[in-house]
């Protein structure tokens, strides 16, 4: 379990995450200049039948400077914020159609309640070789400086959170249950290049992961009984996606080669609920978003900040509760980790 922990903390820090399909971008009126469309694959609405995925619309990364005043001293100055103006729309999720003969691949337990729309954010930012991790942040003052400058009336991630509303079909481009908000982040490095923004909360997608192992490791689960074809794979490669174990067939049966490089990537593979233990780790469907800002400290202004590429939806793990002492037989696993940042 520490080993799980600390491995968990590791894929958070150096953005260890599986990307799926780039999003298409298109220019929208009232300054929302980026749209997300939602995104599922068949895996993931076969395997998450209650799945829901929001449309994002989004400004800009925008700064503000603010007077504050110093508790301590009671002098004033000027501090600069980042934030991000959104707007979020639950759509119409296509399912696939029940033909009466199949037979669900999981059996979930009904929910206690309502789901939660409970947005949040990070932003890390990244320059010469430092990396520092930013929380959206609840900042009244600021939200409503912000309000009087985008002239729009926006939720905090606190205010935000409520009931996910019932779907709008892709023709409503403005419902009335959309959902208007901002996150704001706080004393954001005045050197850093580089930012990276990741959304969590608009989509309920999440796997249950183990991982890594060799691809030795899977067939011999495979054989176990242990990996059904159901299962999903991951090659620890960003431009490849989860694939069902199936896929593989050598897997299942071993008169079927291995594809060329298998040996050599690290895997990981999902859990189904039932079957989930203490080395499981909980991977969430995020937003990620990358820029770079191209100036120094001295001048700065929003205009510098640039979208490097589109949006992606990606799995990210969960944050540890806790943070544990690394294991030394881990050193060499941190190496690989490293490589993939």
């Amino acid at each position: 379990m520490r080993w799980t922990r600390w491995f968990a903390a590791s894929l958070v820090a150096a953005g260890l995450v599986q990307v799926s399909a780039a999003q298409e971008v298109k220019p929208t009126r009232g300054g929302f200049d980026t749209i997300v469309k939602l995104q599922a694959t068949g895996e993931e609405r076969n395997n998450q039948p209650n799945l829901w995925v929001f449309e994002i619309q989004m400004k800009s990364l925008r700064m503000l400077e603010l007077p504050v005043i110093d508790a301590k001293t009671g002098t004033k100055k000027n501090e600069v914020i980042h934030y991000l103006v959104y707007k979020a729309i639950n759509r119409e999720l296509e399912r696939n159609k029940d033909d009466g003969e199949s037979v669900p691949v999981n059996v979930f337990d009904a929910p206690p309640g309502p789901d939660i729309f409970a947005p949040s954010a990070l932003l890390v930012t990244e320059d010469n070789g430092k990396k520092a991790v930013y929380k959206d942040e609840i900042y009244h003052d600021a939200q409503a400086a912000i309000e009087r400058r985008e002239k729009i009336k926006l939720l905090n991630s606190v205010q935000a959170m409520k009931p996910v509303p019932e779907a709008s079909p892709a023709t409503d481009p403005s419902p009335a249950s959309a959902y208007y908000g901002v996150m704001i982040f706080k004393n954001v490095d005045a050197d850093a290049d580089y930012y990276t923004i990741y959304l969590t909360g608009f989509s309920n997608g999440y796997k249950l992961v183990k991982g890594p192992v060799a691809y030795s490791e899977l067939s011999q689960l495979a054989t176990d009984k242990k990996l059904a074809i159901n299962n999903e794979l991951w090659n620890g490669k960003f431009n490849q996606d989860w694939r069902a174990a199936g896929d593989f067939e050598n897997l299942f049966d071993n008169t079927v080669p291995a594809k060329p490089g298998a040996e050599e990537s690290q895997w990981y593979y999902s859990r189904f609920p039932d079957a989930a233990d203490d080395e499981t780790i909980v991977w969430r469907k995020t937003l990620m978003m990358k820029y770079w800002r191209p100036g120094d400290r001295h001048e700065r202004f929003e205009g510098e900040i640039r979208m490097q590429g589109n949006p992606v939806w990606i799995y990210r793990p969960d944050e540890p509760k806790s943070k544990t002492d690394e294991p030394k037989a881990a050193t060499a696993l941190k190496v690989d980790i490293k490589r993939g940042i």
